[in-house]
């Protein structure tokens, strides 16, 4: 195993950034950096002995100052959709940026967030650890957090991402990462031909701003079934309200027998690489998302990237948690920390 550093340019305020790769002894390759901790390259053998690289990202770091798509990146203190823009705690009203359908919002702030901030990071052979301060009422939110991402590439071909947020006042966290996976190289098109499988007979329905309705719906009879392995492509089209409420997949998944502990809660496939990727997680949801609004947009090495070029599978507890009494809250009181485990585990297929 080891580590390379390399100059990835300046931060918005001058800040030098770097981007840290991590090579195990099978030749898999982890890059991220310091900016939003964001996952930049993931290099995996697939079947046919062709590396690829099944990260969507950037070449320079200035693209990401104002991406809105958070390729790549932890996202928080609080991910996916929050109504209204407020929540509520112990009586006390906490208004977030309005920034999602004139509203609602999403993943915090567009371009304030910890995804658009200059980490700390230091390294081991294997591990890339990032850390970050955000101030009482920062971002509308209550409590001065302690941030730790430590990213590790296993011998086994994983990537492992775990959180340890310390806050010194009540208050919502919940974070993940935001990577866009394409299993047959960032740049070869449409992820429609990919299969997944969820460990999950339910989802979280929404309404047409993507809030979620408080229910949590089985998916037998619905396209949202993917309890067995099937295409993507093959449950797109059909007709239900809820894909076009969404324009696709960008649902929940709530992740079977929920106790905590780390567990697969879901499995993409691609033939023509043969590549694998096992998504596991501690925590009750899976955000299963694909793209929908790509448009013709400039990636790394020249690739083009439009509608449904990645998948993103993003761990998190249930969106509008902070709000939904039928959902578990993630509410952090003093010195209680948020501690949570995503791994992205890669294979080939067999013969």
């Amino acid at each position: 195993m080891s580590v390379s550093v390399i100059d990835f340019g300046k931060g918005p305020n001058g800040e030098d950034l770097f981007k840290y790769t991590l090579k195990n002894e099978n030749g898999t390759e982890l890059s991220v950096i310091n900016f939003g901790c964001i996952i930049t390259n993931f290099i995996f053998e697939g079947k046919d002995g062709k590396k690829r690289d099944v990260i969507l990202a950037y070449d320079k770091v200035e693209d990401y100052f104002n991406d809105d798509k958070c390729f790549g990146a932890i996202v928080g203190p609080v991910a996916n959709r929050t109504a209204n823009a407020v929540f509520e705690i112990d009586g006390t009203k906490y208004q977030l940026e309005v920034n999602d359908n004139g509203k609602n919002n999403l993943h915090t702030a567009r371009l304030g967030s910890l995804q658009k901030r200059v980490w700390n990071a230091e390294t081991t052979d294997n591990t890339v650890t990032f850390t970050i301060d955000k101030a009482d009422m920062d971002l509308g939110l209550p409590g001065n957090l302690k941030c730790k991402v430590v990213y590790t590439l296993t011998e086994e071909d994983e990537i492992k991402i775990d959180y340890d947020v310390v806050t010194d006042k009540k208050t919502i966290i919940n974070m993940t990462n935001h990577a866009y996976f394409n299993l047959n190289g960032h740049e070869s098109g449409s992820i429609l031909d990919e299969s997944i499988v969820f460990d999950a007979d339910s989802f979280v329905p929404v309404d047409n701003n993507s809030i979620p309705t408080g229910e949590i719906k089985k998916v037998a009879g619905t396209p949202m079934d993917f309890t067995t392995a099937k295409k993507i492509g093959e449950m797109l089209d059909m007709n239900y309200e809820q894909l076009k409420f969404t324009n696709g997949f960008d649902h929940n998944y709530c992740i079977n027998d929920y106790n905590g502990k780390l567990k697969i809660a879901a499995t993409v496939m691609d033939d023509k690489s043969g590549i694998v990727m096992e998504v596991l997680t501690d925590l009750p949801g899976v955000q299963f998302y694909i793209g929908n609004y790509l448009d013709k947009e400039p990636g790394k090495n020249g690739a083009v990237y439009g509608q449904r070029n990645g998948l993103c599978l993003e761990s998190q507890y249930y969106p509008n948690s902070a709000n939904e009494p039928n959902f578990l809250r993630p509410v952090f009181d003093k010195d209680q920390a948020f501690k949570s485990t995503t791994v992205y585990r890669f294979s080939t297929l067999a013969d």
